[in-house]
């Protein structure tokens, strides 16, 4: 490498390092505090305190049994709190989409699609809903004792994935609640 081709290197590394740091500088100024770590939202005293105020409903069918045990390991991280003041209620939907077919015309591959709608209530008035869903595929095969399990392993993916989205948006809204300059409201 010649010593111009050096240089020419050098600066552009010194560039994108001053842009990455400008970059950064900005958004620690708009209140940017990211998500998940030990400095994220949802690991905020506050934030930990009311996810812990909040009782997890009982949910219909064995999925939703699942996911409510889920929920209790990732909400409930230091334990529950002696009183809840918050109630989350959850309706649970499954449904399979068919994808790959194979030249016999029988499916090769299918999507577990996960939705649930939640609420949470606060002192029996709604406060919070949305929707979170999951979507995983998983492979349907030529024994039937494999398929089941493969799809039992593609729910509990999708379990997972909405129990985690469920608490991240918990927490977010915890956040705003709680900390309501940092919204601008």
């Amino acid at each position: 490498m010649s010593i111009s081709s050096f240089s020419s290197f050098r600066r552009r590394a010194l560039l994108r390092s001053g842009i990455g740091t400008a970059m950064a500088g900005l958004l620690a100024g708009c209140g940017f505090r990211p998500l998940y770590g030990t400095s994220g939202v949802s690991a905020s005293p506050a934030v930990l305190s009311a996810l812990a105020q909040t009782r997890i409903r009982p949910i219909a069918d064995r999925s939703g049994q699942r996911l409510r045990q889920i929920l209790n390991e990732k909400i409930y991280s230091n334990g529950p709190a002696e009183g809840s003041v918050y109630d989350l209620e959850i309706v649970l939907n499954k449904q399979i989409v068919e994808l790959g077919v194979r030249p016999d015309s029988t499916t090769s591959r299918a999507n577990l699609i996960l939705t649930a709608t939640f609420s949470l209530y606060e002192a029996g008035a709604r406060a919070y809903a949305d929707v979170a869903q999951g979507v995983v595929s998983y492979n349907i095969l030529d024994d039937q004792f494999a398929t089941v399990t493969s799809q039992s392993d593609a729910e509990d993916r999708a379990l997972r994935q909405l129990g985690e989205d469920i608490k991240t948006r918990l927490a977010v809204y915890f956040d705003r609640k709680l900390n309501p300059r940092k919204t601008g409201r």
